[in-house]
């Protein structure tokens, strides 16, 4: 498949935006325009946030030990007149408390966890199904060597795209971000005419000729 450039017109010096990366030499993008150029990031996931609940179990814990180890520590009355299980009520019921409150903010930090899990693989599919349109947008634009502009050819976008004009590389990004379909019942789908995207800077030439160019035709 070949695609014709807006601004010279010519069709053997275009080739795609994914094989223009990979290019080196006359006509390749330089790093500057490469950034500008690279695909779509693709989504990362977050970590996942810590239980509120948890933490205050854990620390309400903390101080229960430590009231425990306190009380331990004090003189303590003559426990020899009191039975076995007495004593070890007195003497170990500090930590039976504490003990119980670690289990219960695992457990609470457990399915926290779990639930967040659950929002963040969806979050994760809703952003990944998001980033492949966008990468198959970005991989339908193509790259002139003489020019060293992008374009979109007639139909890349959408069905019924119109072909784009010269895009300078810095604003190849917003094409493939808001790459706009035709409007109902306008006549740029008709005529050909290329439209702008709907949010960004507007699409920019080398020069500042070639978008006229690409217009004008």
């Amino acid at each position: 498949m070949s695609a014709v450039c807006p601004g010279c017109a010519a069709a053997e010096h275009a080739l795609p935006v994914p094989e223009a990366l990979a290019q080196r030499g006359a006509g390749a993008p330089d790093p500057a325009q490469a950034a500008h150029l690279a695909p779509p990031p693709a989504p990362q996931p977050q970590p996942l946030p810590a239980s509120a609940a948890a933490a205050v179990l854990v620390v309400l814990a903390a101080l229960w030990l430590l009231l425990g180890v306190l009380t331990l520590l004090r003189p303590h009355p003559d426990l020899e007149r009191y039975d076995g299980a007495y004593r070890a009520g007195y003497l170990l019921g500090g930590l039976v408390g504490p003990a119980v409150l670690t289990v219960a903010a695992l457990a609470v930090r457990a399915f926290s966890r779990r639930r967040a899990g659950r929002r963040e693989d969806e979050r994760l599919r809703v952003l990944h199904g998001h980033w492949r349109h966008l990468t198959a947008r970005w991989g339908s634009g193509w790259w002139c060597r003489r020019c060293r502009t992008a374009f979109f050819p007639a139909g890349a976008l959408h069905p019924q795209a119109p072909p784009s004009p010269a895009i300078a590389a810095p604003h190849y990004p917003a094409w493939v971000l808001a790459a706009p379909a035709p409007a109902p019942g306008s006549s740029a789908s008709g005529s050909g005419a290329p439209v702008a995207p709907a949010s960004g800077p507007a699409p920019g030439t080398a020069g500042g000729g070639a978008a006229g160019g690409g217009a004008a035709s």
